[in-house]
């Protein structure tokens, strides 16, 4: 698959935002988003993005503890185990969806 277009960023990172507003604010902090929300003990978008393998770990995240109790990658993960708590429902996201939400984090500036 050859360069995206600008028109195509554009649309991958409006998508990411919607998906990051949708789900990841419950626990995480996202500048432009919800700079007061979150759950203390989770990073913040802004902050991961010090870190020198940040986009690894958010091409990996569903695979990072707690992700894969609430996140499910369509044809990517194992279902939930019932043996989980069912405490939040479920997360189903596509392959594509962590794509947008990378072109999204891909954004955010780190705080100064």
């Amino acid at each position: 698959m050859g360069p995206i277009s600008a028109a195509e960023a554009s649309t991958s990172v409006e998508r990411g935002r919607e998906i990051v507003r949708q789900h990841c604010t419950r626990c995480h902090v996202i500048p432009g988003i919800n700079p007061y929300g979150g759950i203390g003990s989770t990073p913040s978008f802004s902050a991961m993005k010090w870190l020198d393998d940040w986009a690894y770990r958010f091409e990996i995240f569903y695979q990072l503890p707690p992700h894969p109790s609430l996140v499910r990658i369509e044809g990517v993960s194992e279902e939930r185990s019932q043996s989980l708590p069912a405490f939040s429902k479920e997360i189903i996201l596509k392959l594509e969806d962590v794509d947008d939400i990378l072109e999204f984090v891909k954004t955010l500036k780190t705080p100064e």
